[in-house]
């Protein structure tokens, strides 16, 4: 005989699962899915970040050599200005004169520090 409605067995009658199981399964392969998708986009986030702060990090440097030469530029001005033949011509053009000062003119003035 073959399968009859009283022999058959147990194992191969199809099983109902409840609702609340169903339920569950899909909520773990969502989580499972989200999770990949994490995973994968984790590494690529963070060699963005990693890039744009490169970026900021070589424009910082470019910003601090360009003012690093602008003070360089400025000290040498600076410098050249502070020349006495420099201070000669920016006189004679201003029409000042220069007059000397004699030593015993000059009165030397000490500060006492306390401790």
């Amino acid at each position: 005989m073959g399968n009859d409605w009283y022999t058959t067995d147990l194992k191969q009658r199809p099983v109902q699962r409840s609702r609340r199981f169903v339920r569950i399964e899909q909520m773990v392969v969502l989580m499972m899915l989200l999770c990949v998708m994490a995973a994968m986009f984790v590494p690529l986030w963070q060699r963005g970040v990693n890039r744009s702060l490169e970026i900021e990090y070589q424009t910082l440097l470019n910003n601090r050599q360009a003012l690093e030469e602008q003070r360089q530029v400025l000290l040498a001005g600076i410098s050249k200005l502070s020349m006495p033949e420099q201070l000669v011509e920016g006189a004679w053009k201003e029409d000042i004169a220069f007059q000397p000062i004699r030593a015993e003119a000059v009165i030397m003035l000490s500060r006492r520090v306390h401790e």
